[in-house]
């Protein structure tokens, strides 16, 4: 018998009738097409007697063309607008100061993201006493920490939502296309080798997408027809940008190759992303009347309850995995990319699923957590985002890994996330052991 918590049509009554419907599916859409991504391309490779580890794009350029399909981080940061303006908008409503508001936004980001830290920590410090290959410990960590570098952005982003709503008010289109088009000029100054320019384009990209939300938000939108057409232009446009002006085909960074259009964001996965969003502008009705259906609505409701969950522990899911069937020989060994290796590709993925719901279960909870204790003064807010964001950027540039380091750890930048986490809120005591609040329906 189904109790009320999974009953389709007891989640349809719960859900407010204002609840953006589509939001929800994007985003849960967006998640599980980056985790299946991540998933399929890993590749672990056994070459010369070594371990390889890598990525099947970079041993099947055929293959780019499928970055097209899981590349939907545009989406993420789309509906992160409009569910951001919204949020702020209630803040002010209620005079709610900016640090207090950013301090809950970010600790409910942050809380969830500190068992992955502490994990990855912890496969670094054992790797360096068991004999697993440094290679894969290296890797490993590396892409356990991977989903952070969205953290980095989207919080940056989240911090600037009075300034860029306060843009959107005024300016209208106008502060997206400045932003693509600065990012066309940096484009311009980063294959000229100019140095740091690069680092500006993933707030220009993100932020630029991100404000592209606050229309979704108002229902300021072309119709379908017009968006039809606003996406074939921005295909064309993106298809000339690869031909005539050297962009990569594939929408994420492929290692080994000299360019890539997401390190930094390129002009090319500007007008991609442009394209995608159109394209489901063009799908928002069918798909607002499709998620009136309870039995469509509730597993998109319940399964988006546990998105960050998921987005955060998906690589540690498959790092489980590889350390546990790679170097103790249970999984086949390949020496490139073939038939036998795409073949066992379905039982890797269903080890990754089976690890992943574990995960779940276990640290699911944090996504219901209280929220910090009110604190409405600006310095320590700002302190505590600054710590956060360069720490953090730090390791995702540098890695981890420090082999001068008596742990092995990259200490100082590690430091630098737990104070801002701190400052934050993200770490309080009563944060972490204190009741949970009711999820969203």
């Amino acid at each position: 018998m189904r109790g009320p918590g999974v009953d389709p049509q007891a989640i349809a009554a719960r859900t407010p009738p204002d609840r953006d419907r589509v939001a929800d599916l994007l985003r849960l859409t967006a998640i599980c097409l980056v985790v299946l991504g991540h998933w399929l391309v890993t590749a672990v490779l056994h070459r010369d007697g070594e371990l390889v580890v890598g990525q099947a794009l970079q041993w099947v350029p055929q293959a780019h063309v499928l970055t097209w399909i899981f590349q939907v981080m545009p989406l993420f940061f789309f509906v992160g607008g409009s569910l951001n303006r919204a949020s702020w908008q209630r803040a002010r409503e209620h005079d709610q100061p900016w640090a207090r508001w950013v301090r809950r936004r970010a600790a409910r980001l942050l809380t969830p993201m500190l068992p992955v830290l502490v994990a990855a920590a912890a496969l670094v410090i054992i790797g360096a006493q068991v004999d697993v290959p440094s290679t894969l410990v290296r890797r490993g960590a590396e892409a356990m920490l991977l989903p952070l570098w969205f953290l980095v952005v989207y919080l940056l982003v989240i911090a600037l939502v009075p300034v860029t709503l306060w843009l959107h008010e005024r300016a209208g289109p106008a502060v997206p296309a400045g932003a693509l088009l600065l990012t066309g000029l940096i484009d311009v100054l980063h294959r000229a080798q100019v140095p740091v320019v690069g680092f500006a384009s993933y707030l220009l990209l993100w932020g630029g997408v991100h404000q592209l939300g606050y229309f979704w938000n108002e229902a300021r939108l072309p119709r379908p027809r017009l968006a039809l057409v606003l996406a074939g232009v921005a295909a064309a446009v993106t298809a000339g940008l690869i031909r005539w002006f050297d962009y990569p085909l594939s929408m994420v960074a492929v290692f080994g190759d000299p360019r890539h259009n997401t390190d930094p964001p390129s002009l090319a996965l500007w007008t991609f992303a442009l394209m995608q969003l159109a394209l489901v502008v063009a799908a928002r009705h069918p798909l607002r009347r499709l998620l009136e259906r309870p039995r469509v609505w509730a597993p998109v409701t319940l399964a988006g309850s546990s998105v960050l969950t998921i987005f955060l522990w998906h690589m540690t899911a498959m790092v489980v995995v590889g350390l546990a069937v790679i170097p103790t020989g249970v999984w086949p060994r390949s020496e490139r990319i073939d038939g036998g290796w795409w073949a066992m590709r379905p039982v890797w993925l269903l080890a990754c699923i089976a690890v992943l719901v574990v995960l779940i279960a276990v640290f699911r909870r944090l996504e219901d957590l209280p929220p910090p204790a009110a604190r409405d003064r600006t310095l320590p807010a700002l302190f505590g985002l600054t710590a956060f964001a360069a720490g953090l950027a730090r390791i995702m540039t540098a890695g981890l890994t420090d082999p001068t380091h008596p742990t092995g750890l990259r200490v100082v930048p590690l430091i630098a996330v737990l104070i801002g986490m701190a400052v934050l809120g993200a770490l309080a005591p009563t944060r972490l052991v204190g009741r949970r609040r009711e999820p969203r329906a």
